[in-house]
């Protein structure tokens, strides 16, 4: 099972890039994804109750199913790895985790994975804006991330080299790839993103 871990703050697009990313690797890679919702999200998931973890099931599209837990991450993670048994495991911090700090319990707790990899998802238009205001809070949720994904360039301002540069500073050394909001995620990214040496 390949695990992928998304972060970023509140309203930076995490659950449309998740979905997208989802809907590619069930579509065109044939193989099976289970989602982890970490938090309240506008779908109402009530399906099947898996009541040793608290984990809530329900199917979304073929091959892929969305679950929502109600106790500990590492329990959910282990009981859809021996229940469910998908071939990717994609979860969606709330909009206040800091990604590293996951990735480190499920590194410590969970090594039965083949593969596993952070994804944060930046607004590029309110980056200068909550850096200010939450500074360690949004700088910590790029910090210790394995790919960066800058989303809503297309209602950004005119400083965006700027906050790539500055994105780039905290992490220099992993993939940081820009996208709209409008648009859908270019298969490119996808397949970076998915990627596993």
């Amino acid at each position: 099972m390949h695990i992928l871990l998304f972060g970023g703050f509140l309203g930076s697009g995490k659950t449309t890039t998740i979905l997208q990313i989802a809907k590619y690797i069930t579509e065109n890679k044939c193989e099976t994804v289970a989602l982890i919702e970490n938090e309240i999200g506008e779908a109402g998931i009530d399906d099947k109750l898996l009541t040793d973890s608290g984990l809530q099931v329900k199917p979304l599209f073929g091959g892929c199913v969305c679950c929502q837990i109600t106790s500990d991450l590492i329990t959910a993670v282990r009981e859809i790895n021996e229940t469910i048994k998908p071939d990717w495991l994609m979860i969606e911090m709330t909009g206040l985790a800091i990604p590293g700090k996951i990735a480190q319990l499920i590194n410590d707790y969970c090594n039965f994975y083949t593969g596993f990899k952070t994804i944060t998802i930046v607004d590029m238009a309110r980056w200068p804006e909550l850096k200010e205001i939450l500074g360690p809070l949004v700088t910590g949720q790029v910090e210790k991330t394995d790919f960066v994904i800058i989303n809503k360039v297309d209602i950004a301002g005119d400083d965006r080299e700027e906050i790539i540069n500055d994105i780039r500073e905290l992490v220099s050394n992993v993939p940081i790839k820009v996208t709209s909001a409008a648009e859908k995620l270019p298969s490119e990214i996808i397949e970076e993103v998915i990627h596993f040496a």
